[in-house]
């Protein structure tokens, strides 16, 4: 070929280059301005994996595909309030919303969410942790893909548990070891060890946990419970079996150690076992995963990485089970862009965006292939050489046993009957098998109604 006609190939290859690149960018720029026509409107909690979708990822969605999403922060219970009442008026206003995982039975078994399987991938599915899929999952659809998980550990303060001096008085006073315990009585031991002792300064208190009535009595409990192999309900969700035997040694052994705990734990809240790590006012603690960043923010905690993590303790023989708390994100059935939410709700979990949620401090990652990745595991806390996230391969480690709720369609009312009787327990209204009795009793009448 002639080098004139070389360059007049060449030439025409350019415009035809440029007239494709053209057409790509008018084509894309019609998209953006026809998605430009919908909105969606959703509701997440107001923890960090809700501000962060309202402030960072809803407007990057917006600016990359033209698609608003109005976010909307409100509380647990608020949501699920909500939620039923939208969905018994069929209501369309709301198109996503953010769901504490044990209402996907009650809302799915109601057929108000849209199952979400051809969102994702097949590779997809298989990155996400299987735990956390599962409890997305109802009737075999998936009906909430997982945002953040975060299984209950127990936290310990690494800089009382090696300090020379007070493992050798620990030593003296109990003949033991001073380390991450791996037991119940181990731990109750150290709680009791370290409660009311005025340490570096600070009186220190041997725990904290939630424990005011209404759920988080019920969420640390069950700690307890799976770790003493304790089956709360039967296996068809028909009958409470709270007065077996090993139910009452873990409720025996989670009463006694709620003498442990600061003034006013019957009233601890998420928030109050915060504050009491923040302060260092606690030896101990058992907490959600994710929780663990507030300890390390500078202008709020005194506590900055003084924390380590460790699994559950084991009561009675058993291995320690950690209870499993997690958030998804359904989408309700009765939207008018159910394949635009479902669109914006599978973007926000991919690899990047599960990532990008954990470095801003939204939760623990879904995926598997999070807690790998050099972003998460190379942080180090600002003019330290800690690790930043140095409690995920705990977290990994806790959700190779972790256990949710009691997945049926009445665990929210269930709940609230346990509730009520651990608060009078606690309080001391009743004893372990009083208050056991009551609960099945209530429970057992509300499970046959």
């Amino acid at each position: 070929m002639e080098k004139n006609t070389i360059r007049k190939h060449r030439k025409g290859l350019g415009g035809v280059a440029a007239i494709i690149a053209l057409c790509t960018a008018m084509s894309t720029a019609n998209l953006t301005q026809a998605n430009a026509a919908v909105t969606l409107n959703a509701i997440f909690l107001p923890a960090t994996w809700g501000t962060v979708v309202k402030d960072t990822l809803a407007p990057e969605y917006e600016k990359l595909t033209g698609v608003k999403v109005n976010v909307q922060l409100i509380g647990r219970d608020e949501i699920y309030q909500k939620m039923g009442t939208l969905f018994a008026a069929e209501d369309s206003s709301y198109d996503i919303f953010n769901l504490d995982y044990n209402w996907i039975p009650e809302f799915g078994r109601a057929g108000y969410l849209v199952p979400l399987d051809d969102a994702l991938s097949a590779a997809d599915k298989a990155d996400f942790l299987p735990k956390a899929m599962a409890v997305g999952t109802y009737d075999k659809k998936l009906l909430g893909i997982p945002q953040t998980i975060h299984p209950a550990l127990l936290w310990y303060r690494a800089d009382l548990y090696n300090d020379a001096k007070i493992k050798a008085q620990f030593k003296k006073d109990t003949g033991a070891t001073l380390v991450a315990p791996k037991t119940m009585k181990a731990w109750e031991q150290q709680a009791a060890w370290f409660n009311g002792k005025t340490l570096n300064g600070t009186k220190v208190y041997g725990w904290a946990a939630q424990a005011a009535k209404g759920y988080g009595n019920v969420h640390t409990w069950l700690s307890f419970a799976y770790s003493y192999g304790c089956e709360p309900l039967d296996g068809k969700f028909t009958k409470s079996q709270l007065s077996t035997r090993k139910c009452l040694a873990a409720t025996t052994q989670w009463n006694k150690m709620m003498k442990l705990m600061p003034p006013g734990a019957n009233d601890f809240t998420y928030d109050s076992v915060t504050q009491a790590a923040q302060q260092g006012t606690i030896a101990t603690a058992i907490q959600w995963s994710w929780g663990a960043f507030a300890t390390d923010i500078p202008d709020a905690s005194q506590t900055v990485g003084k924390w380590s993590f460790t699994q559950i303790p084991g009561g009675d023989g058993n291995k320690g089970v950690s209870h499993l708390a997690e958030w998804v994100i359904s989408v309700s059935k009765f939207s008018e862009s159910q394949d635009e939410a479902k669109k914006f709700v599978a973007w926000l979990e991919t690899k990047n965006n599960d990532v990008k949620q954990a470095s801003l401090g939204g939760g623990d990652p879904v995926r598997l292939s999070s807690y790998s990745n050099s972003i998460l595991t190379g942080e180090k806390l600002a003019g330290t050489t800690t690790d930043r996230f140095r409690r995920y391969p705990t977290v990994l480690k806790a959700m190779e046993l972790a256990r949710p709720r009691p997945f049926f369609p009445g665990e929210e009312a269930w709940e609230t009957l346990l509730s009520t009787q651990l608060s009078a327990i606690s309080l001391g209204q009743k004893n372990v098998s009083q208050g056991s009795k009551a609960a099945d009793s209530a429970i057992n009448k509300f499970l046959k109604d």
